[in-house]
């Protein structure tokens, strides 16, 4: 009996495709319960998930799919990512708040980076989208956290609210992700660049407070 190759990445974004994108919503977590039982977390965040949310989003630029298409598929994985925000939450552990910048709607990056951080023992405070600096502060202090994480497709973002984030760091390091963060304007900022893909970009912060608390990963959480 000939064995069936198991699925590639590609296979699992085009099933998402079929799915989410002709509205069925069932279909699409199916999909999803299958790519996350099969990867992993991280792996289906990094290899299926986010890069099929980029595609999205150029399929709607260029006027192949609706809004309607993108806003249904953004929504379904949007309520699936926020199910895993939660699951593997602590107690105790090092404490991480994560904004996205005034302006900045592409969240789904940085709830990544969340669920990750979460896997490997922080506890998260995930404020969303077009978050205020002056919410953000008041977060930071409230909660105290060992870190903060801010993020924006642009680094006009960041140098815009540069005053506001050097006023963040002066109690807490401040950690600047996505494709805006660059070495200057984090030298502007007072904060860190996270380099690399959300999904890195969590393992890089965690490996910077020393691994402190770091579960075993052996078992995924089902998703």
């Amino acid at each position: 009996m000939t064995t069936s190759p198991a699925p590639t990445p590609d296979d699992w974004r085009d099933a998402l495709q079929r799915t989410l994108e002709a509205f069925d919503e069932a279909g699409g977590h199916r999909v999803l319960s299958q790519v996350f039982e099969q990867l992993g977390v991280e792996d289906a965040l990094s290899l299926v998930v986010l890069p099929y949310l980029h595609d999205v989003g150029e399929r709607w630029s260029a006027g192949s799919i609706g809004v309607a298409q993108e806003h249904f598929a953004s929504n379904v994985l949007r309520s699936r990512l926020s199910v895993l925000m939660g699951a593997d939450e602590r107690p105790h552990g090092p404490m991480a708040v994560l904004a996205c910048m005034p302006g900045e709607h592409h969240e789904f990056g940085l709830m990544a980076t969340s669920i990750v951080l979460s896997r490997l023992g922080w506890r998260t405070s995930y404020l969303g989208a077009n978050t205020p600096t002056s919410e953000l502060a008041l977060a930071a202090r409230t909660l105290q956290p060992e870190a903060v994480v801010v993020a924006a497709h642009r680094a006009t973002a960041f140098a815009a609210h540069a005053p506001a984030l050097r006023r963040v760091a002066r109690s807490t390091t401040v950690h600047l992700a996505a494709q805006g963060a660059t070495d200057e304007v984090a030298a502007l900022c007072d904060a860190a660049r996270l380099d690399g893909d959300p999904i890195w970009a969590a393992r890089a912060l965690h490996a910077a407070f020393g691994d402190v608390g770091t579960p075993d990963l052996a078992e995924d959480t089902p998703a």
